[in-house]
């Protein structure tokens, strides 16, 4: 009988060894399971924070984050993504896109009658021009020297308002080229080559000034000499180095220039006029050139001697001589650097800069490191890598032009090129993303005067800002019309101009849309489909475009609007959205509008979700 016991016993003792040993096992795993859980978890965190920060810096240095953009920036990272685009050379030309679009349009008509690009002066080229601008802005790879371009063009302005850059548009083209070529060289270099360009030669009249005439009682024209001054350069009142306005003793702002310096300024810029002009400060649209450099026309010009900012401009230099000389002046003055810090701040990343932000700009743009002034690839550097651009709590934000709106959403829609249609001059327009002027407020080189859409310093009636001393300037030009405009134009594209819609709203609409597209203000494609995928794969867990369970599981319909709209939300507003606004968003988009079309319902959610999104007031908000 003892044997068997013992036998018994040792088998209890085999089984609770084991027993234990299973349970090791399971700990063990458990362990490593949480570990990679955990893991899993803080992987899919840091890949959200990067998709944020991805997101932020596209919003302030590009015309907005598109899918492809956002996994460069996640896969190079911040510092290193601007260290690219900043080494990315300019590759693209808007003059002559501008100039291919009109051949392509109009083949039958000779643009080039005079050898010389439109002397016809045709007012088409407004489009052509402006089309190219926005293809560009939308699709070229160097978008931040795109968006810096965009940046000086309403520090440094030109417009079609005008006469006759109205008609020769292609003027406005060439001068965008030259606003991207310095976009990354020196400050100064830039003031020298706008001050030859033709189209601010036009805009701002001293193309075709004239010395001083005591016969006629005449003097030179003054407009381009206080706008280089007091807009391009150093502003109306002597500056610290954080932007602040210096005091004289009485508390009042010290004028940084007097009328004195003004007359001699416009007399350095005397002698000047547009190549080949047939009588000297012509301006017929038909004969004019306004894409090379203006020439200078040496008895038109003041040789005398001056006096500028009380620095000395000797006698009897040549024409260019003496606008370098002063131009040499003013650069130096020590305005000019926060004043165009202040300025590309307010423009990329935060209209209400902290002194010391502008302080640290401003010393980068006086000295690069290597004892250069004016390096505007510094300055752009420091602007965008700076603590108060990069962390978010330190609240540096704008609101969006109308322009940085539309083109965000755009490039959110994978934008793309237009179906080819035939033009009203027969011509067949291909590959082409085609702008004519929009009424939503604003459009590149549209400005109404040289003052920009909006002033600097414009403070709205709402309470808290004048409290706070803030500015939100683009607010200046967000008025009900302009944004039930821009409302209006959303709806166009997603209904008219998406592949998707055209593919499930049939031939026939379709058909009705392609005989349109030669009178639309915008034709190109954009691509809601992967937002589509995204809807579906969290209504049915697949892809396969059917949406069958849209309209008959409202469970799952809920729970696929809540990952649409979470995903919405990071994309459009960089945070989620105010409660209330997220109940009420949802409570409409769960009532069903088509019962038996599931593929249309979901094109309607989508839709109605991110039209309603891009009007909320969290969308016209960079963070």
């Amino acid at each position: 009988m003892a044997t068997p016991a013992r036998i018994n016993i040792n088998r209890y003792r085999y089984q609770r060894s084991d027993v234990c040993h299973h349970v090791r096992v399971s700990i063990q795993w458990f362990c490593l399971s949480s570990c990679l859980l955990f893991a899993a978890m803080v992987e899919a965190e840091n890949a959200q924070a990067g998709r944020v920060e991805a997101i932020r810096i596209l919003q302030q240095a590009s015309f907005g984050p598109g899918p492809v953009s956002i996994a460069e920036v996640m896969s190079a990272g911040v510092e290193h993504w601007v260290d690219e685009q900043l080494a990315m050379p300019q590759k693209y030309s808007q003059l002559q896109r501008t100039i291919q679009l009109a051949l392509m349009e109009d083949p039958a008509r000779n643009w080039f009658e005079t050898s010389m690009f439109n002397s016809q002066a045709v007012y088409r080229v407004r489009d052509f021009q402006q089309s190219a601008w926005w293809e560009q802005a939308l699709t070229a790879p160097d978008q931040l020297r795109q968006r810096v371009a965009f940046a000086l063009s309403q520090l440094l302005v030109v417009s079609v308002s005008e006469p006759p850059l109205h008609l020769r548009t292609e003027g406005l083209a060439a001068y965008n080229d030259l606003l991207l070529k310095y976009a990354f060289g020196n400050y100064r270099e830039l003031l020298s080559a706008v001050t030859y360009s033709p189209a601010m030669g036009i805009y701002l009249s001293h193309q075709g000034n004239r010395k001083a005439n005591p016969k006629t009682e005449t003097s030179p024209d003054e407009n381009y000499a206080r706008e280089l001054m007091q807009l391009f350069s150093i502003g109306l009142y002597r500056l610290n180095p954080d932007g602040s306005i210096q005091p004289d003793g009485q508390g009042n702002p010290v004028p940084s220039y007097t009328q004195t310096d003004v007359m001699a300024l416009a007399r350095v810029l005397t002698g000047w006029d547009l190549v080949g002009n047939l009588k000297y400060g012509g301006k017929n649209q038909r004969r004019i050139q306004v894409i090379e450099p203006l020439e200078f026309t040496k008895e038109f010009h003041d040789f005398g001697s001056k006096v500028l900012l009380g620095k000395p401009i000797e006698a009897k230099l040549s024409g260019k001589a003496d606008i370098e000389r002063a131009l040499d002046i003013l650069f130096a003055h020590p305005n000019v650097g926060p004043f165009v810090s202040k300025h590309m701040i307010q423009r990329l990343v935060s209209s209400n800069p902290s002194a010391a932000y502008i302080g640290r700009v401003s010393a980068v743009f006086n000295d690069n490191g290597k004892g250069v002034r004016g390096d505007m690839k510094a300055l752009v550097r420091t602007i965008l890598l700076d603590p108060e651009a990069r962390n978010p709590a330190a609240g540096a934000e704008k609101l969006k032009e109308p322009v940085l709106a539309l083109a965000g959403l755009l490039r959110m829609l994978k934008v793309q090129p237009a179906e080819p249609w035939k033009s009203a001059h027969g011509g067949q327009m291909l590959d082409v993303i085609w702008f004519r002027d929009l009424n939503i407020g604003q459009n590149a080189y549209r400005s109404p005067s040289v003052f920009n859409f909006y002033s600097a310093d414009y403070q709205p009636s709402t309470a808290g800002f004048a409290e706070q001393q803030w500015v939100a300037p683009e607010a200046e030009i967000l008025d009900v019309e302009s944004l039930t405009s821009f409302s209006n134009i959303v709806r166009q594209v997603l209904v008219r101009n998406d592949i998707q819609s055209l593919d499930i709203r049939g031939q026939g609409f379709t058909r009705k849309i392609n005989n349109e597209r030669r009178n639309q203000s915008i034709n190109l494609l954009v691509d809601t489909g992967p937002w589509l995928q995204r809807l579906e794969l969290a209504l049915e867990n697949d892809s396969n475009g059917d949406f069958l369970r849209l309209n008959t599981d409202m469970v799952a319909r809920r729970r696929a609007l809540d990952a649409l709209l979470d995903e919405l939300e990071l994309q459009m507003l960089g945070q989620p959205m105010p409660e209330q606004a997220r109940i009420r968003l949802t409570e409409y988009l769960m009532v069903p509008q088509y019962d038996k079309k599931p593929q249309q319902e979901a094109l309607q959610i989508l839709e109605d979700s991110i039209r309603l999104l891009a009007m909320m007031p969290e969308y016209w908000v960079q963070h």
